[in-house]
């Protein structure tokens, strides 16, 4: 697969072998918003699976959406997105030279497909609508039920407001919204395409209703169940899962396709360097680690008028993956973020680590676990990308999973100058895990259960073997265990220089504190995760709040993920402040090596 960029739209060109086949192409129209986050990974091996048999695909980012330019609250997001599926179409056939394209549109983006195909030159050769948003009405609709029914932490401001619908960290406009209610199937003065294909859920009422419309209209219509939707919308990691449902999609497209001829030996040389230019940034997409197999974007300032490059002695920001969410960010926050740096000359790499969004997977491991040890290689394959565009070193920012993989990372390598790490459910690394797995074993802190002690119910779950009750007792007591083991380590420490717990996090930012790196440890107040900053270093903070180089920080009214405006603007100011003290303060390196210049019982292996 090969990135490209086409009329301020980012994409992924997944060529047939040897650039033949090419007789039929497929533009995938993805969904909008968080459900395009948690399927990212399915679309993406969908399109494989679609090259593989002779489809050259291209997936793409809407105008203002993923990695494309432009933003949600700009104007005319309706027709720029039908705009940016005519720029795909015609992109696919002048870089894989199809004779013809089909469009495959899921959820939104069907409906989306559909009204975009009767506008297309030449029209499409067949559109495949998956679980489609019945009209533009009944999604937004939908969209605001999900946004009203949101857990929210209190004080938080409302989900639905004059500003517009936000939800799972997106804002749709009143302008969008509005544009969104006069699309609608039943309003089709055609057929989209002479073959279509619906597939969508068992229960849905609508689809057969669709099916008779477009058969009115004089389609030709198959229809498929989708029986695995609610897994493929569920979780990002349960979209990993192979797609019985694609597998059949696939088939249908390649019903009718002529044999691939000859080799094209007449198509355009693909960019080697594809270059997205936004308003005081240029981004390009990178390749790197073992045989190219991790993908990041670099986000580097816009250079000055009249000058050849921007000077890159401030250290870039690394930015690691929220959770599973590939490199774009929970509710496109990264995107948002390097951008805004860029604007104030600091450049940064938002990256997939392996197994997650746009990189390989990982030998002998499933798609989608977070938390993993082996993470820290290739974060430190992205700081040697970084090194080779001139970045000698670098701040790491992790939120959820990513903040722990950031921490490993600079304990294990010194071109970290600095870190930033938000809402981290774990300080150990192990062998990985699903984020439901982590949240089903997450324990928040001992004084979000002491009032509930008092009531007799907390009791009656526990003698009564409740399964949560027992979990987060358990949780507790192995909680206390860790505290004490820890503690035994230190005092053996004081005494011989040696013995420290391995899973001492307090030693380990002690270490980085003198070292020079400095940390921003942020936490969404009352977020669960401060039960496991008080399993290593007690509810407060602990031994953290005097230590050098480490200054921690409390987001009131945030959510884990910080979808919330708000609290996304609070993180930023202290990210900026954070990058603006390390830049004041000058490089601190330590010779040598990561251990070098400090004491032997400081030194962490």
């Amino acid at each position: 697969m090969t990135p490209l960029v086409f009329e301020g739209c980012f994409g992924w060109l997944h060529q047939a072998e040897d650039r033949r086949g090419g007789r039929r192409g497929v533009v995938l129209c993805g969904p909008y918003g968080n459900e395009a986050l948690t399927t990212h990974r399915a679309w993406r091996s969908f399109a494989e699976r679609l090259a593989d048999a002779g489809l050259p695909t291209l997936r793409f980012d809407y105008p203002g959406a993923g990695n494309s330019a432009g933003g949600e609250e700009d104007p005319g997001r309706l027709g720029a997105w039908i705009a940016g599926i005519h720029a795909a179409v015609a992109h696919l056939r002048a870089t894989a030279g199809v004779e013809e394209v089909a469009l495959v549109g899921l959820r939104l983006g069907a409906l989306l497909a559909a009204a975009a195909a009767r506008e297309i030159p030449g029209g499409v050769a067949a559109l495949a609508l998956l679980a489609p948003a019945p009209s533009g009405r009944a999604f937004v609709q939908e969209l605001r039920a999900l946004a009203l029914l949101g857990d929210w932490p209190e004080g938080t401001p409302p989900a639905v407001t004059a500003d517009g619908i936000d939800s799972g960290g997106f804002r749709l406009t009143p302008d969008t919204a509005e544009a969104l209610r006069a699309l609608d199937f039943a309003t089709l003065a055609g057929s989209p395409a002479p073959r279509v294909l619906l597939a969508d859920r068992p229960d849905s009422r609508a689809a057969a209703r669709l099916a008779e419309r477009l058969r009115a209209l004089g389609a030709a219509v198959a229809e498929e169940p989708f029986p695995d939707f609610a897994t493929l919308m569920s979780s990002v990691q349960r979209a990993t899962a192979p797609s019985a449902t694609f597998e059949r999609v696939a088939g249908w497209l390649g019903e009718g396709v002529t044999p691939p001829g000859p080799r094209l030996a007449a198509l355009p040389p693909l960019p080697a360097e594809p270059r997205l230019e936004t308003p005081g940034a240029v981004e390009r997409p990178l390749r790197f680690g073992p045989a190219g197999g991790l993908f990041g974007v670099l986000c580097e300032p816009a250079p000055a008028a009249g000058s050849a490059a921007e000077p890159r002695d401030r250290p870039a920001v690394l930015l690691l993956n929220s959770g599973a969410t590939h490199h774009v960010g929970s509710g496109r926050m990264s995107v948002t973020l390097a951008r805004r740096l860029a604007a104030r000359g600091v450049a940064s790499l938002r990256v997939d680590l392996g197994g997650l969004g746009d990189s390989a997977s990982k030998p002998g491991r499933r798609d989608g676990l977070i938390y993993c040890r082996d993470s820290v290689e290739d974060a430190r394959a992205a700081l040697d990308a970084l090194e080779a565009q001139g970045h000698r070193s670098a701040v790491v920012v992790g939120l959820c999973a990513g903040a722990a993989v950031a921490l490993h990372t600079a304990l294990a390598d010194p071109r970290v100058v600095g870190q930033a790490l938000v809402n981290p459910g774990r300080f150990v690394l192990g062998e990985g895990a699903t984020s439901e797995q982590v949240i089903g074993t997450a324990v928040a802190s001992a004084a979000a259960y002491l009032p509930r002690l008092a009531e007799s119910a907390t009791w009656r779950a526990i003698l009564g073997r409740d399964r949560k009750a027992a979990r987060i007792a358990r949780g507790l007591s192995e909680r206390a265990a860790r505290r004490l083991r820890i503690k035994a380590g230190r005092l053996r420490a004081s005494l011989t220089g040696r013995g420290y717990d391995p899973d001492d996090v307090a030693h380990w930012f002690q270490y980085l504190g003198l070292r020079g790196v400095r940390t921003l440890l942020v936490h969404s107040e009352g977020d669960v995760t401060l039960g496991e900053l008080e399993a290593h270093v007690g509810a407060d903070g602990g031994p953290l709040r005097t230590m050098p180089n480490l200054r921690m920080a409390r987001i009131p009214g945030a959510d884990h993920s910080l979808l919330l405006r708000p609290a996304r603007e609070r993180f930023a100011a202290l990210l900026e402040e954070h990058l603006d003290g390390i830049a004041a303060a000058g490089p601190a390196p330590v010779p040598g090596g990561s251990g070098a210049g400090l004491p032997a019982w400081l030194w962490v292996t």
